[in-house]
């Protein structure tokens, strides 16, 4: 198999962080410090962390400052400077539609480890948060943290009094269901296949209030100068492609290779050359995605076999049994963090 990708993540999307630390009675630089950061670091708009580093510095500061709802009062308090050339290319686009358009080609700039992109089903639009990772580890605040920013980056970028139509996590929740409510001002549910945020479809093509061509041209030419050395390889485009297709029962060979454009032999001499074959990146993030489930969730298993692409509940138990030497049930007794419920 492949060497562990090692995905990057700006560091100034911990814009605030000193402040929420010390707010909550805690010092921000000793913690900053264990991952080899400074203040200034969350000021700048070009220097990187690995992503690992990210999570684990949220999960940290949750635990130790006794916060539950952390990576949501982090996001709450951020707005398009932690995006950086990124944030200035949204803000002055000329509708939401552009803007997703643009945030969902250019998001490797700001972050390497997820991607965004949105589906419309008639009167509502689903905005879905995709991850180029899966780790065992808990990773729930930093899922908060990125859906609490994008929902205060809505706010600012469609009009005052914005809400989304409901909000959906992956996980269990952390803190009690009125905290989230009061965050989001909307219905929030957990333990989904995505997370996802629901907005009115008419939205994406309201006429946006800042739009400046000019500004927004020349950012995009500084980005494109940026990202060059930051493109997805041919694993991670297939591996994101699986995720997404997984739940559909379309994550064969010959519907990726259709998506990236490329002949089904073709995929496959240059998966070869990278040292994996399709069928052990699917049956990988498979597991990944399950371990990752099974621990942050409580979704029920015949559920998770569904999106995970088995035909039916024995399938998936008979592979994870196989590959972890145990089931999926007793997998998820020996781990499963407890959730706070309401």
């Amino acid at each position: 198999m492949t060497a562990t990708v090692e995905y990057q993540i700006r560091t100034s999307a911990l814009k605030g962080f000193d402040v929420l630390v010390e707010d909550l009675g805690g010092d921000p630089h000793r913690l900053l410090a264990d991952y080899g950061l400074s203040a200034e670091a969350l000021k700048s708009d070009l220097q990187s962390m690995n992503i690992r580093d990210f999570v684990q510095l949220l999960e940290t500061s949750a635990t130790t400052l006794g916060c539950a709802d952390f990576g949501l009062r982090l996001g709450a308090s951020q707005d398009f400077r932690i995006l950086g050339p990124l944030g200035v290319v949204l803000r002055h686009c000329r509708t939401p539609r552009e803007a997703l358009h643009s945030a969902r080609s250019f998001v490797c700039f700001h972050n390497q480890s997820e991607y965004w992109d949105y589906h419309s089903h008639g009167a509502v639009t689903a905005l879905q948060r995709y991850e180029n990772f899966y780790d065992i580890t808990d990773t729930r605040q930093y899922r908060e943290l990125a859906l609490s920013a994008c929902y205060q980056l809505c706010r600012v970028l469609i009009r005052p009094g914005f809400r989304f139509v409901r909000l959906e996590f992956s996980h269990a929740p952390l803190s009690p269901i009125s905290t989230y409510r009061r965050y989001f001002k909307t219905d929030v549910s957990f333990n989904h296949e995505h997370d996802a945020l629901w907005l009115e479809t008419q939205l994406l093509d309201e006429p946006l209030r800042s739009q400046n061509d000019a500004v927004k041209t020349a950012a995009m030419a500084y980005l494109r100068e940026l990202i060059q050395d930051h493109e997805l390889d041919v694993v991670q485009q297939v591996s994101l492609l699986i995720q997404q297709t997984l739940g559909v029962q379309e994550a064969s060979i010959e519907n990726v290779s259709q998506l990236l454009g490329l002949n089904k032999r073709t995929l496959q001499r240059q998966l070869k050359q990278r040292g994996v074959t399709f069928k052990e990146l699917v049956n990988s993030l498979r597991m990944r995605s399950a371990c990752w489930h099974l621990q942050s969730s409580t979704m029920d298993i015949t559920l998770l076999s569904e999106i995970l692409g088995y035909s039916d509940v024995s399938g998936f138990s008979h592979a994870f049994r196989k590959a972890q030497g145990i089931s999926p049930l007793g997998w998820r007794k020996a781990r499963k963090a407890s959730p706070v419920t309401k």
